[in-house]
């Protein structure tokens, strides 16, 4: 047998671990004192078993107990007791996460592990703001040397590129720029506007290549003496892959893709024209297999939502030049989009959709850059006529909202209305009976200006479930709402029809001060289920088209109205404040006139009402093929049919009725229905036989073109999409709104550079919404609120005045977008930047990180804070997890396990330097005495048991 003293190897590990013999028997050999490094619960095995945390926190025990561990921190410093208690509250959390993701688990008991975990973490950040540590810093968010923001405004850019418009070789001459083609750009230049005929007729002989179009173009612009350019965009085509008996096959590339660019100024504004116009049909589809593995129990369904362009000329571009229903292009809406509701065109010839936003929806957790704050939210898009976004407002509800209706005015002001569950910031006159985190649903309404900046918002509830669900403008500025509530509504009047569901009709107004105002709220129908499809306005009659009973109801209302002027204060450009009349309704009042039984629908719907040449037109979709609406010009084909009926703005007289059905042999539906110029445009399911046009996927939509007046169907196609299965969910047409302007991918209009840079409309971030900060650990917190005219110069002026101009701020360039960035004013100034309370957190919809923000410097290699006040470390807890989704028990998860490593690493680093361990960089902190920390301890117990096993020792 060997033998040796094995004190020597001991004496070599400690050393390496930078630990002395003395501080291994835990002496100080300089002083005498003692360094108690108690054994952490993460290493001792003292912590619970993960049931009996949970246990606990569903019992409402607290989650922070400085008082669990004190059994084993005598004599130790009292950072370590403050860390353990935060370290168990986290795993308590960890617990929750986990038990929620176990198979079994009801969704009853996930609500009540999510309530817990919420409590909780709202539990850790109220302990951890107001924690203070001898030796460290501990803060909820993220440590940082500057924080600056993901999300921001948008730039005023002056360019716009189109979509690809042709593929191919750059000399091929294009097919589309054949024949005669011609349109026109008005340039408007210091007040003076001038007009450049673009006709490639007058090419000659020039073959018109894509490079010969755009110099013809430019050398057009440059004669009459403008400075705007447009330059080809050319994307070198990639070789494909194709699969050849089973074997990839590398082919080609055939061609490359080409778009124009325009390149415009601050000065010039152009507007496009073209001399021959015709309709344009703008229909969104929502596609995808709802059931790929055919287990009803799984949610696996994948969909994506597109817009389509039809041109009723064709693809030619001028009237008469094709077969109706040439498709001008697709475009796939983002992923968050879970699907259209409505869509609606605009006067300057743009499409507005109403959209529901679900962050399920591809993964994705935004829209245009906009955070999607809760489980799902509303959408407001507006796209030019060329398929090009021009901008994207969510609500921003922090629960759950749907959108029912859109409406457009004359003047470009939109109004979006819905249902919305939990907290809404912003909303004025707030539900009377419910609260923030209500589950029954509210009305609510958001009125925008023609910039998609965002003038009010109401929400109105009562003790029951309510929703609004469809909207018309008056020409006086009043914003008509219909809906559905089962329960009274505030300063509702009427008959009380008491049934499951009652309709209800309401009216807005704008107020002297910008301020929604209520002028009446009327409630209407029978005793069973009723609620309202849609609303029309003539002057001052309005119409409201509902379903009562499983009938379809017409109810025409004559409203009065009381305008007033009043001088109200506002400041000028100048900043100066200056007594300012203005114009508003006061009063309303409606009187119910005649109403109209159109018939049973017989399990179908009433979609929608529109007003074209001075006559009503109802859409829907019935299986009574006996409507009470005479002058039937076809008669149903069995099954469940569309149908459209027109008849004169006064309900009341039937003579001028007529009244076509469209469908198969079976069963079709609307989803969207549209009248311009006395022709109707309808979108919806297709059954069996429809229009005589074979089955093309699983299950297909269709569009339709019909003549109310004759019956005629003057063009219809059935639609397929991804994986086979198609659902139209709205039509939009504008009258003309197909050109040559398609041919080159232009919009039609004026082309507007500008972007709203008020932070409500750019981000998520609503009036009200908050964030607090303060200069120095336990310091007092000051709030600051988003209000609705913030732009990021006033936000940033905000957080400077209330950091007592200890935070440098400044507004930088991310790609697109304007940003903001925070920094210290100083190397001795530290910022920590906290969520806002009570669910008004606006930190993630602005992109911005919590945390502690600092200078830093570098002490014997390492980076330590510039101020000289130790470590900080950050455990990066959001104000709110999720734990009713896979995707929000994943993220929860990894979210606590980080904040649970930087417990650890604290107290790691923490007992390192009482004691005098070696650094990374081989530094000691000047201390070799203490007690040896655990995991030192049990890791020379190992080499001595190893030693003993050598040596043949006890």
């Amino acid at each position: 047998m060997i033998s040796f003293d094995s004190s020597i190897l001991l004496s070599y590990y400690q050393a390496r671990a930078g630990v002395t013999g003395a501080a291994a028997s835990g002496t100080n050999t300089s002083s005498g004192a003692k360094a108690v490094v108690p054994t952490a619960p993460w290493l001792s095995g003292s912590t619970p078993p993960a049931s009996d945390l949970v246990r606990s926190a569903l019992n409402g025990r607290k989650f922070v107990d400085e008082a669990a561990s004190a059994t084993t921190l005598k004599g130790a410093s009292g950072d370590y007791k403050k860390l353990f208690a935060t370290y168990q509250a986290l795993n308590t959390l960890s617990a929750l996460a986990t038990r929620a993701g176990e198979k079994g688990v009801t969704d009853g008991e996930v609500s009540r592990l999510q309530t817990a975990l919420m409590k909780g973490l709202g539990e850790i950040s109220g302990y951890v703001q107001n924690l203070s540590l001898d030796q460290a810093r501990l803060t909820t968010g993220a440590v940082m040397t500057t924080d600056k923001s993901t999300v921001g405004v948008p730039k005023a850019t002056y360019t716009y590129t189109t979509d690809t418009i042709y593929s191919g070789q750059m000399d091929d001459e294009v097919p589309q720029f054949q024949g005669s083609v011609s349109f026109n750009v008005a340039v408007k230049s210091f007040g003076v506007s001038s007009n450049v005929a673009m006709d490639l007729s007058e090419m000659g002989s020039t073959p018109r290549t894509m490079s010969n179009v755009v110099s013809y173009m430019n050398n057009k612009l440059k004669d009459a003496g403008f400075r705007t350019t447009i330059s080809l965009q050319r994307t070198t085509g990639e070789e494909r892959t194709v699969q050849v008996a089973g074997k990839p096959v590398t082919l080609p590339a055939t061609g490359d893709d080409f778009a124009l660019k325009i390149n415009g100024d601050s000065v010039e504004q152009l507007t496009f024209s073209a001399p021959t116009t015709a309709p344009a049909v703008y229909v969104t589809t929502k596609a995808g297999n709802p059931d790929p593995d055919k287990d009803t129990t799984t949610d696996d369904a994948v969909y994506e939502t597109t817009l389509t362009k039809y041109s009723t000329a064709g693809t030619g571009g001028g009237a008469g030049a094709g077969a109706p229903g040439g498709k001008v292009f697709t475009e796939t809406l983002q992923g968050t989009i879970s699907g259209v509701r409505k869509s609606v065109t605009g006067a300057d010839g743009s499409i507005y959709m109403l959209a529901d936003v679900d962050t399920a929806v591809d993964g994705k957790t935004d829209l245009d850059g906009q955070v999607i704050k809760g489980q799902s939210d509303v959408a407001l898009l507006k796209y030019d006529s060329a398929g090009h976004l021009l901008y994207a407002r969510t609500l921003g509800a922090t629960d759950e909202a749907s959108g029912l209706s859109l409406a457009v005015a004359d003047d470009g002001g939109v109004a979006v209305a819905g249902s919305v569950t939990g907290r809404l910031a912003g909303a004025v006159n707030g539900p009377i009976n419910s609260g923030d985190t209500a589950t029954t649903s509210d009305s609510f309404v958001t009125r925008y200006d023609a910039m998609g900046d965002e003038q009010w918002t109401v929400r109105r509830g009562g003790l029951q479930d309510d929703e609004a669900t469809a909207l018309a403008f008056g020409a006086d500025g009043v914003l008509y709402v219909g809906g559905r509530s089962k329960s009274d509504l505030p300063g509702s009047t009427g008959t009380d029809p008491s049934g499951g569901w009652d309709a209800y009709l309401s009216a807005f107004a704008t107020d002297a001060n910008g301020q929604p105002k209520a002028l009446f709220t009327q409630k209407f129908g029978t005793t069973e289920n009723d609620s309202v499809s849609d609303i029309v306005v003539n002057g001052s009659q309005v119409i409201v088209g509902s379903k009562e009973n499983g009938e379809a109801m017409l109810r025409s209302f004559d409203v009065a109205t009381s305008v007033v002027t009043e001088n109200v204060t506002q400041l000028d450009q100048y900043g100066a404040y200056q007594s300012v009349p203005v114009t508003y309704t006061k009063t309303a009042t409606a009187t119910a006139g005649a109403t109209r039984d159109l018939g049973s629908l017989k399990g179908g719907d009433l979609v929608g009402l529109k007003i074209d040449g001075g006559q009503l037109y109802v859409g829907g979709y019935t299986a009574n093929n006996l409507m009470s609406i005479n002058g039937a010009t076809t008669a149903p084909s069995g099954g469940m049919d569309a149908f459209v009926g027109r008849m004169s703005l006064d309900i009341s007289n039937n003579s001028a009725d007529a009244l076509t059905y469209y469908g198969g042999t079976g069963d079709d539906t609307v989803t969207g229905f549209d009248v311009k110029n006395g022709t109707a445009w309808l979108v919806g399911s297709a059954g069996a036989n429809l229009d005589g046009q074979t089955t093309v996927g699983n299950k297909d939509g269709y569009v339709a073109q019909v003549n109310v007046g004759t019956g005629a169907v003057d063009w219809s196609q059935r639609l397929t999409g991804k994986d086979g299965y198609a659902t139209p969910t709205s039509v939009a047409v504008a009258s003309s709104g197909a050109s040559a302007l398609d041919l080159f991918g232009l919009p039609a209009g004026t082309m507007d550079y500008t972007q709203s840079d008020r932070i409500t409309s750019a981000t998520a971030a609503r009036a009200g919404d908050t964030f607090q900060i303060r200069t120095r650990e336990r310091g007092a917190l000051t709030t600051i609120k988003i209000e609705a005219n913030d732009t990021l110069e006033t936000l940033a002026d905000k957080i400077k005045r209330a950091s007592g101009f200890r935070a440098k701020v400044e507004i930088g360039s991310s790609g697109d977008s304007r940003v903001l960035k925070i920094s210290p004013a100083s190397n001795t100034s530290t910022i920590e930047i906290v969520a806002g309370k009570g669910g008004t957190d606006v930190l993630t919809s602005l992109g911005l990180a919590g945390g502690v923000v600092r200078a830093t410097k570098t002490d014997g290699g390492k980076t330590v804070s510039a101020d000289g006040n130790g470590p900080v470390y950050g455990l990066q807890l959001p104000p709110e997890l999720d734990l009713t989704t896979d995707a929000g028990r994943k993220n929860a998860n990894v979210v606590i396990t980080r904040a649970l490593s930087q417990i650890r690493t604290a107290y790691r680093e923490i007992s390192d330097a009482a004691l005098g361990v070696k650094s990374d960089t081989g530094k000691t902190s000047g201390k070799t005495g203490g007690t040896v920390p655990a995991y030192l301890t049990n890791q020379i117990s190992n080499y001595q048991a190893a030693l003993n096993r050598l040596t043949g020792g006890g």
